[in-house]
């Protein structure tokens, strides 16, 4: 438990671009959200080409994993009714690009179309929530006592060994 909490401070408190966090963890539930297939390993390829913060990448992607079995019912209904548009179906059953990253499969198409909504504004929501805690929270505390007191015990430890 403070080995996981340190990476985050660490991740927080680095230099790592605010966008290279928000890209990790949109693309984290996503990748946690689709069932594991092609489009996961494009996810990652996409993650590993790019300078995207890989350990916050990791991190969201085994803690949203869980959004997929709460959503799965919601996901394949939502795929279900759009995969019943004749022209969607249609684009679906004759490419075989598209067969390859099974959005034949309703699950798999929920979960795309569910990630298409909302990688920017996690991303984005990310981003800003990152730069908040940077330049208002931070500074502030740093100063507590709390905070201090917390620098000398066993999770600062672990997060100096980290580092």
């Amino acid at each position: 438990m403070f080995t996981i909490l340190a990476r985050i401070l660490k991740v927080l408190n680095s230099e790592a671009s605010p966008w290279q966090i928000g890209w990790a963890v949109a693309l984290g539930v996503i990748a946690g959200i689709l069932p594991f297939g092609l489009l996961t390993l494009i996810i990652l390829l996409v993650v590993c080409l790019f300078t995207i913060n890989l350990s916050s990448f990791l991190l969201v992607w085994a803690f949203s994993k869980a959004l997929l079995w709460l959503l799965a019912d919601r996901l394949e209904q939502m795929g279900w009714s759009w995969g019943q548009q004749d022209w969607l179906l249609s684009l679906l059953s004759n490419s075989e690009t598209l067969q390859l990253l099974h959005l034949h499969h309703s699950l798999t198409l929920g979960a795309f179309l569910l990630s298409v909504i909302i990688l920017f504004p996690i991303a984005w929501l990310t981003t800003r929530l990152v730069l908040k805690y940077r330049h208002v929270l931070m500074p502030h505390l740093n100063k507590w006592k709390v905070v201090q007191l917390l620098k000398a015990s066993k999770l600062a430890q672990v997060y100096q060994r980290m580092q």
